[in-house]
Parts: C-alpha cells; structure tokens; sequence
C-alpha cells in the first residue's frame, strides 16, 4: 500500500469511529426526558416529589396555561431548580438533556442552573422559585 493510501485510509478509518461514538453519544443525550402534565392554580404549580423517576434528576412539565415548558431539576442537596424552557436570546422554545437546554433556532445553549454555556444567547433564562413542603414541590410563577 502506497503512503498516500494509506494515509487516506487511515484518516477515513478514525473519522467514521469518532462520528460513530459522537452519534451515540448524541443520541444517547437525545432520550426522551420524563415529562408531566400539571395544571397552575393562583400562579403555582404544585407536583409530588414523586414525580421524579428513580435516577432520574430532570422532569418538564407541561401546563396548558404557559407558552413554554418548565424544567424541573432536582440538585443533590435536595433543592430544586425551575427553568422556563424559552430562550432569552429570542424567545425561541428550547430542547432539554440530561446535560442541558439547547436553542435549535440560533445554537444557543444553557446548563441546568439556567446559565448560558453557548452564545448569541447572553441572558441567563428565567427561573421560577420553588419550594418543598411536605413532599411536594410549590413552583411560583409569579414575578416576585
């Protein structure tokens, strides 16, 4: 096999295993996430703690009342983050992971907490306080 071959060869030989792994990594990121249907009364929403399937840390849930989805995150010190899935960049509906939320429409990006991880998006996204009370988690969603 001649140099030049062998080079081409080579290069198309890594190129497909890195596409692979990266493909099943995407996907892998891509799995449907739990989600919920709630329903907000006097501006809040109210879910059981157990919502939350087992190792699972992420639920969205649907109200038919807002425009956007809401993230709930359950952090490990057993508080919880409610992010609005719209992106701050042009209020554009955003995709959630495992990992993060992520805006198809200009590649803006967001990590759990709701901080921008990739621009043209430079606006932290909206969070919502929550609260556990016996077992259940209050989400305000009032602007207070």
């Amino acid at each position: 096999m001649q140099r030049r071959e062998f080079i081409k060869s080579s290069c198309i030989t890594c190129a497909s295993i890195i596409g692979v792994s990266a493909l099943a990594s995407l996907l892998q990121s891509c799995a449907a996430l739990p989600s919920l249907k709630t329903v907000s009364k006097d501006n809040i929403i109210s879910i059981p703690e157990t919502s939350f399937i087992e190792n699972q840390n992420i639920l969205i849930l649907k109200d038919p009342q807002l425009e956007f989805d809401i993230l709930v995150v359950k952090k490990k010190d057993n508080t919880y983050n409610a992010i609005y899935m719209q992106c701050s960049h042009q209020s554009q509906p955003l995709s959630a992971t495992k990992t993060g939320l992520f805006c198809a429409s200009h590649g803006s990006a967001f990590d759990l907490d709701g901080n921008v991880t990739v621009e043209p998006a430079t606006d932290p996204l909206r969070k919502f306080k929550t609260e556990l009370v016996n077992s259940t988690i209050n989400i305000y969603l009032s602007k207070s």
